[in-house]
């Protein structure tokens, strides 16, 4: 069960990289939605790794299947989620990284 203080530190940590760090502006459409979905997964902490499946995703974003994979690209692109395992079409594990601040631009 988590605590305040963890909830505040993951709250803290969210704000952090979508606004601090300028990466709420960097992404676009529908990407924040599987973005979030990704935290949640992770319990909303960085430099963790969660296992889930496109059908995970795809049900909790309520996304279609090419929306919620063009997210996860996004999302790698800008190097807020990396994909560590798994063939495509199969489960994959994600990477939750603890970016940098978005160049700007």
């Amino acid at each position: 069960m988590m605590t305040d203080v963890d909830e505040a530190t993951q709250l803290d940590w969210v704000q952090s990289v979508l606004f601090d760090r300028g990466y709420l502006a960097k992404i676009r459409g529908e990407a924040i939605k599987v973005y979030l979905v990704v935290i949640e997964a992770v319990g909303g902490e960085p430099d963790r790794s969660v296992t889930i499946s496109l059908s995970q995703l795809v049900a909790r974003t309520r996304l279609s299947t090419p929306t919620v994979i063009d997210g996860l690209a996004q999302l790698e692109r800008l190097g807020l989620v990396v994909s560590t395992t798994g063939p495509r079409g199969k489960v994959k594990t994600y990477y939750v990284a603890d970016p940098p601040p978005a160049d700007a631009g």
